[in-house]
C-alpha cells in the first residue's frame, strides 16, 4: 500500500494521457508539414524504411499505454479532478513540447522556402544553405527539435520513467546519426558553409 501511494498512479495516468495527446498532435503536424510545407526531392524512401516508420509509431503508442498504472485488471484513468492530478512537471513538459514543436515547424518552413519563390511556388529541388532560427547553431535543428520533443515527454512522465528514457536514447542516436550525415553533406557541397555550425548539439557536436 505504501508503494502504491509513493508511485501516485493518478498522475502517472495523466502523464500517459498527455504524452499520447502530444504524440497525436506531433503526428498531425508532421502530416500537415509533409503535405503543405516541405518540398521533397525526387529520391524515394525505401519500402523497408517506410514500414519501419509505421511499426515504430505503433510501438511508441503501445509503450505509452504500457505505462498506465493498473489495479488488478482495471487501468487507472484520468477521469475526474484532472487539476488535482496535475503536477509541475506536466506543465513544464507541455511548455517544452510546444516550444520544441514551434521551432521544428519554423525549421521545416525555412527548408521548404529554400525551394520556393516569394509567391510560395516550388521552383527547384536543389540544396541550399539554410539560415535563421536554430540553423544558426546546428546543421539539422529539425532533428534536434525532434529529440527535445521526446525529452519533453520524458519530463511529462516525471523524469523517472526508465522505459521512456530508453525511447529518448533511441531517438538521440538515430537523430544524431542523421544530423551528422547531413552536416558532412553540407560541408562537402558548400565551400562557404558556416564553420561555427555544429551537426546536432549547439557548441558541442
Amino acid at each position: 500500500q505504501e508503494f502504491k501511494a509513493a508511485v501516485r498512479p493518478d498522475y502517472l495516468a495523466l502523464s500517459a494521457f498527455l504524452v499520447l495527446v502530444f504524440l497525436w498532435l506531433h503526428s498531425l503536424r508532421r502530416l500537415f508539414e509533409c503535405l503543405y510545407v516541405s518540398v521533397f526531392s525526387n529520391v524515394m524512401i525505401h519500402v523497408v524504411q517506410y514500414c519501419f516508420g509505421l511499426v515504430y509509431y505503433v510501438l511508441v503508442g503501445l509503450t505509452v499505454l504500457s505505462q498506465v498504472p493498473m489495479d488488478g485488471r482495471n487501468a487507472y484513468v484520468t477521469g475526474k479532478n484532472v487539476l488535482m492530478q496535475a503536477r509541475w512537471f506536466h506543465i513544464l513538459g507541455m511548455m517544452m513540447f510546444i516550444w520544441s514543436s514551434a521551432h521544428q515547424y519554423k525549421c521545416h518552413v525555412i527548408l521548404g522556402n529554400l525551394r520556393k519563390n516569394k509567391a510560395g511556388v516550388v521552383i527547384h529541388c536543389n540544396h541550399r544553405i539554410p539560415f535563421g532560427d536554430w540553423f544558426e547553431y546546428v546543421s539539422s535543428p529539425n532533428y534536434l527539435a525532434e529529440l527535445m520533443i521526446y525529452v519533453s515527454m520524458a519530463v511529462t512522465f516525471g523524469f523517472h520513467n526508465f522505459t521512456w528514457w530508453l525511447v529518448v536514447t533511441n531517438v538521440f542516436f538515430s537523430q544524431a546519426l542523421s544530423a551528422f550525415l547531413s552536416h558532412q553533406f553540407y560541408k562537402s557541397k558548400f565551400v562557404s558553409y558556416p564553420k561555427h555550425r555544429k551537426a546536432f548539439l549547439p557548441f558541442l557536436f
